[in-house]
């Protein structure tokens, strides 16, 4: 869970989607209405920078006219902070999801140029084939927006990558930095590192900081303002980098399946943990994306979890660059397997780009 501050104002028209679903034309005007995705045609106010917040208080007077964090949603998860690192506890999908969250980021991370695809031909020097064999991320900085606990975060790092993890809630940043030093992998000088920041996006990005990976996975149906919050995190990846994100759809396959399967009836999560209404669409994500200007979406694909195996499942891919796993749920047509939780990669442009 993580949270934005921003000024938007009512702006520019949408650009067409260069992703569209199989049962969708191209240049069809059938898509769903995108809600709170216009953009501002005015850039983001940027107010002086400011440090970490240890405290958990927010100075909300330099922060602009716009105050949009959730405190709720701040609550709900620093509430649960201490089962963070539960598998058995309330964060158990997530814990089961993180292996096809890793899958997904180092095959787009791949596909998109950003690790190079064969190891053998890239590095004449065996001892460097073994590290990026074993440290496939090494040399790439990788930006966690919402980490919570730290479940990706620690992930990426133990590849190799060098994370920022941050997060509103700091009894989540205090779980996550409790956690890591637990791990001798991330203490014993390997090349992979990882910091925790108590900071929002936007007060990150007025300390002048980029990324080559911004990720922000389960995140952006907590936040009040999406549209703001994508160009935050659309500014916060360096050129030619990648952004990549997770959510849930907005579907009654995924009303029954998040909130009256998981929350009322089977009590896996606490009652409230979502809300419907703040569920986005592929397509309204894919447009939120593409109007951001500078960035290029690459890949919609779904993820399902199946009852059968008990595990999370990348299912069929909209790109012809997409993997799937060989369960039943990966057989499924990519509409209905986006219906209900699905990533998105985009590239941002830069020197090269076409």
């Amino acid at each position: 869970m993580a949270t934005i501050l921003s000024r938007v104002a009512s702006g520019p028209s949408r650009r067409t989607l260069r992703i569209v679903p199989s049962h969708i034309k191209a240049g069809s005007k059938s898509l769903l209405p995108l809600r709170s995705f216009t953009l501002s045609a005015t850039r983001l106010h940027i107010s002086p920078s400011t440090s970490d917040n240890s405290t958990g208080d927010k100075d909300k007077s330099n922060l602009g006219s716009v105050y949009t964090v959730n405190e709720d949603e701040i609550a709900k998860f620093a509430a649960m902070s201490d089962e963070w690192w539960a598998p058995q506890g309330p964060f158990k999908m997530l814990h089961l999801m993180n292996p096809p969250r890793i899958r997904y980021i180092r095959n787009r991370l791949t596909a998109s140029g950003a690790i190079p695809n064969n190891i053998s031909a890239d590095m004449s020097d065996q001892t460097a084939r073994d590290s990026r064999a074993r440290f496939p991320l090494q040399g790439l900085r990788i930006l966690d927006v919402g980490c919570g606990g730290g479940l990706l975060a620690e992930a990426l790092a133990r590849l190799g990558a060098t994370v920022t993890g941050l997060d509103a809630s700091i009894e989540n940043i205090q779980m996550a930095r409790i956690h890591a030093k637990k791990d001798p992998l991330l203490n014993n000088g390997s090349p992979g590192s990882l910091e925790y920041r108590h900071l929002t996006a936007e007060q990150l990005l007025e300390q002048g900081l980029q990324f080559d990976v911004v990720c922000s996975m389960e995140v952006i149906e907590h936040v009040d303002n999406p549209a703001g919050f994508l160009k935050v995190l659309g500014q916060l990846v360096k050129p030619n980098g990648d952004l990549i994100l997770s959510t849930i759809s907005r579907t009654p396959l995924a009303y029954f399946l998040t909130v009256f399967s998981a929350e009322h009836l089977l009590r896996m999560v606490p009652v409230g943990t979502h809300h419907w209404s703040k569920y986005i669409t592929p397509e309204e994500l894919s447009a939120g994306v593409e109007d951001l200007a500078d960035c290029r979406v690459q890949n919609i694909q779904g993820i399902g979890f199946s009852p059968l195996s008990g595990q999370w499942e990348l299912t069929r891919s909209r790109s012809s660059s997409g993997e799937t796993d060989s369960g039943l749920l990966s057989k499924l047509g990519s509409t209905f397997a986006e219906s209900v939780n699905y990533f998105l990669s985009a590239k941002k442009n830069g020197p090269g780009s076409p």
